[in-house]
Order: C-alpha cells, then sequence, then structure tokens
C-alpha cells in the first residue's frame, strides 16, 4: 500500500497520506454489515451471508446499484478489532459465512483482522466478493484465508470495460484472475445441508443491447470448465446509470435474459443460477437506510 499496487490501477499512492485510485486511504471503512439473504442459494442456506460492505472500489462502474459507498464511501471507518467483533456477531447469528463485499483495496487489513477473527474461534468460511478486476499477486494473498470466491466477470471485452467502469483492461485482468482461482480452488463445495464451503461462483449482469459482450463471456467460462456455477443476473436498474448511452438508459428485455439463459444451457454449464426480471426492482439499496435492502437484518 507505500506505493500501493493492490488492484491493477497499481496507482502507486502511498495510502497513509492519501486516497488511492479506490477513493479511500488506509483506514477500513465500512458502509454496512448486514445478515445478507440476497446472494445465491448455497451462500445463503441457513441463516443467510453475513456480509461486510466496504467502502470504495477499484472500478468505477458508471450503474453502480452500490455507489454510496463504492463511490461516494459514505460510511463508518472502523479498527480491526471492531471488525473482527462484528465477524463473530455474524457467526453467533448463525450465518453461513463471512462475505466480504470489494475487498479488495483493503487485503492487508483484512487479513490482519481475519488473524484475530480466528483467534476468536471464527470458523467459518470466508467468502471474496469481488467485482472481478484483480491482480493475480493480490488474490495469492488471500490463499491461507478466503475458502469461497464469488467474482463478477462483467464484460467480455476491454471496450465495454473502458466505456463503462473506466478501467482499460478489465477482460484481460479479470480472465487471469478467473484462470487462477478456478486452478487454486476450482468448483464449488456444499455441505450436508447445501451450504457452500468452497470454490468459485462467477457472476455476469447481463447489460441492455448485450453491451456487456455476454457471450464472449460464456464461451470463455466454457473453455475453462463447465462445472464453473454460473450465475446470470438480471438485475440491472437504469436509474443508477451515470452516463450518455441510450441502450443503458433502459432496463434489460426479457428477451435478451432468455436468449443468453438458453446459451448457458445450451453449452452445457452443470450449475446456473437465474434471477427472475423483477430483480431489478429489489436489489435498489439504499445504505443510509436500517435496511439498505430492505429486508435484511442490519448489524452497523
Amino acid at each position: 500500500m507505500n506505493p500501493c499496487t493492490l488492484c491493477p490501477r497499481r496507482c502507486g499512492v502511498d495510502r497513509s497520506r492519501a486516497k488511492g485510485a479506490c477513493g479511500v486511504g488506509d483506514e477500513i471503512r465500512v458502509g454496512a454489515i448486514v445478515i445478507h439473504r440476497g446472494e445465491e442459494p448455497p451462500l445463503v442456506e441457513g441463516a443467510g451471508s453475513g456480509a461486510i460492505f466496504f467502502c470504495g472500489c477499484p472500478l468505477r462502474c458508471s450503474y453502480c446499484q452500490n455507489s454510496q459507498i463504492s463511490h461516494l464511501c459514505q460510511g463508518r471507518t472502523i479498527a480491526a478489532p471492531e471488525l473482527a467483533d462484528f465477524m463473530m456477531r455474524l457467526q453467533d447469528a448463525g450465518c453461513s459465512n463471512i462475505n466480504l463485499v470489494s475487498p479488495t483495496h483493503y487485503t492487508p487489513q483484512i487479513l490482519d483482522t481475519l488473524e484475530s477473527a480466528f483467534r476468536l474461534g471464527l470458523n467459518l468460511p470466508i467468502v471474496v466478493n469481488s467485482g472481478g478486476y484483480e491482480t493475480r499477486e493480490c488474490l495469492e494473498l488471500w490463499g491461507r484465508y478466503a475458502r469461497i470466491y464469488l467474482m463478477d466477470l462483467k464484460y467480455g471485452d476491454n471496450h465495454a470495460g473502458r466505456s463503462l467502469s473506466r478501467v482499460p483492461d478489465y477482460w484481460d485482468q479479470a480472465r487471469e484472475a478467473i484462470s487462477f482461482l478456478w486452478e487454486t480452488v476450482g468448483p464449488l463445495e456444499l455441505d450436508r445441508e447445501g451450504r457452500a464451503v468452497g470454490g468459485l461462483i462467477v457472476r455476469h449482469l447481463l447489460l441492455p443491447g448485450m453491451l456487456s459482450n455476454p457471450f464472449s463471456v460464456l464461451e470463455f467460462l466454457a473453455g475453462l470448465s463447465l462445472d464453473i456455477p454460473f450465475s446470470l443476473m438480471s438485475q440491472y436498474n437504469p436509474r443508477f446509470y451515470q452516463g450518455e448511452s441510450p441502450e443503458m438508459m433502459r432496463g434489460l428485455t426479457r428477451d435478451e435474459y432468455q436468449v443468453v439463459l438458453e446459451r448457458a444451457l445450451d453449452l452445457g454449464f452443470t450449475t446456473i443460477f437465474a434471477q427472475e426480471m423483477n430483480a431489478s426492482g429489489s436489489y435498489n439499496p439504499d445504505f443510509d437506510a436500517d435496511s439498505p435492502f430492505g429486508d435484511l437484518t442490519r448489524l452497523l
């Protein structure tokens, strides 16, 4: 972090003195800590997923539904011992895992926090829930700590990453990251109750007009392995979009979603998670509210 090279931007900022490209310094800032029931079924089996939403982000997606915390960094600075206590509270509440949402730019601090939490008795699987813009070097740091990787694969080309997330090399970096994780952690593993205990899940948020190039995404993943669980999301909501693309100013159509889902089925993926078309109205968080997503138990 001095200079910071945690994400592929490698901005080189001394984050003890200034904010990095992610928008934050070296103190942990958290937007919310909740018991989340809106993730993929194996992650929420039981009481739910213990989700910790971190402020800031290496990406600058023009349609981010979490922009209050990812772009504006609304939240609270929290010390590692307090964060470890919150992890224990999530475990005591019966959560199936500790779900670290956008943790990349805090990796060293979170790993120190996890060491403390393990000493306190934390034994839940750790989930790295990432936008997919990762370096192999940073992912290697998580090797002793994380067991589950919930990775976005947002785009099937670099052009979309440049225009919609303001990074020049998203497709290149995300492919390398997901290939590395597949080699490292392999397919999703479930316990007898159907809870995820290890492995990789890849998400793709379908954008209107196929701007995310979903068929390229599917072909890449199928080339790695059809055993990679694929989660196709329909929750894009144009009200979050801050840009000038006419296509992005409308919602996703049922036909657009169906044709991509059918392609995934035709390719033969062994596990596919699908969303209803009304998901765009269900995932509109307000991190100033007592319950950001409407029905979550919030601890912070």
